[in-house]
């Protein structure tokens, strides 16, 4: 009878334990649950309207009109922002930290509502479209990328999981991603890890201009998206890009003035209003605030031998 008591405690011990351990994980789950309730039970602040329509047809114009906006109550981060961009055009924006550069891209696929004025694409505001239209409508590449644990890929083909295999080929081709895939075990089969850390920075940031690509939005927004990638890399992204945007409005966010190559034309910001607008060499000699930015901008070793050699002619103007 002692034999069998003992054998029986021995066989409770560990049950008894992990009761324990169930009730103290309980109540941390319990604990957790009510926090993601919390998230999932919160309306969010951009929504549709009742009466919101489709994005009507059109060839990709925004109009910014008297655009008034801050993340905070009276503390605005655009001013009285009126700007035009015409369809099929590339727009660079620069300007120092904090002038709302991002801001003005943010704005395009209603991340956030304005406070004052409005946001047109094709003559229609965005507030008065079904979000799902809007954003299939506009693509944004940014500076850090999510990459979710599939194949290569399908983390291309997350706009468009329809695409045909030579749609991504193409996007990856012009995304400067063939010379990785090429060396990845099983090419566009290969698994990605979490978040796509098994790549580096630049290769997650040109599978992100591919995505975009793939996606064919009637306005594509890059925001700081090769900021991740050298030199050379970015020289060969460019020329892939330059096909890529022939035929849509593109916004380019540029923290550095090698980006702006791409765009037909800059946009110079500061303290959220524009300061100036034209091509590089005529704001070179004319805007004070962009020479102060080429003048930080000369030490970075993706900026153009052309652009040096412009920067110098000026300079002996």
């Amino acid at each position: 009878a002692l034999i069998a008591f003992n054998s029986y405690v021995l066989l409770l011990v560990f049950p008894l334990r992990m009761t324990s351990f169930l009730v103290a994980q309980l109540a941390r789950a319990s604990a957790s649950a009510t926090r993601v309730h919390e998230i999932l039970a919160t309306e969010t602040e951009v929504s549709d309207r009742p009466d919101a329509i489709p994005l009507p047809g059109g060839a990709g114009e925004i109009r910014f009109e008297g655009v008034t906006f801050g993340y905070l109550p009276d503390v605005p981060v655009l001013r009285d922002l009126d700007l035009v961009i015409r369809p099929g055009e590339s727009i660079a924006i620069v300007g120092p930290t904090s002038s709302g550069k991002s801001t003005v891209a943010r704005l395009v696929p209603r991340f956030y509502d304005v406070e004052a004025g409005r946001v047109l694409i094709d003559g229609v505001d965005v507030r008065d479209v079904e979000l799902a239209s809007l954003r299939d409508a506009v693509s944004m590449v940014f500076e850090e990328t999510f990459l979710f644990s599939d194949s290569l890929r399908a983390n291309i083909a997350f706009a468009d999981e329809d695409a045909p295999e030579h749609a991504i080929e193409r996007a990856a081709r012009l995304a400067g991603c063939q010379d990785f895939v090429a060396a990845l075990p099983d090419g566009y089969d290969t698994l990605l890890g979490e978040h796509g850390y098994s790549l580096s920075g630049g290769q997650r940031q040109r599978v992100a201009i591919a995505r975009a690509i793939v996606a064919n939005p009637r306005i594509l927004i890059l925001d700081d998206a090769t900021s991740s990638v050298d030199a050379q890399t970015e020289a060969e992204i460019k020329r892939g890009l330059q096909e890529a945007l022939s035929d849509r409005t593109t916004f380019i966010v540029a923290h550095r003035l090698s980006t702006i190559s791409l765009a037909d034309e800059v946009v110079v910001m500061d303290e959220g209003r524009i300061v100036d607008r034209g091509s590089h060499k005529d704001l070179l000699v004319r805007c004070p605030l962009y020479r102060e930015i080429a003048d930080h901008g000369l030490a970075d070793t993706t900026f153009l031998q052309s652009d040096l050699e412009e920067r110098e002619e000026v300079a002996k103007l």
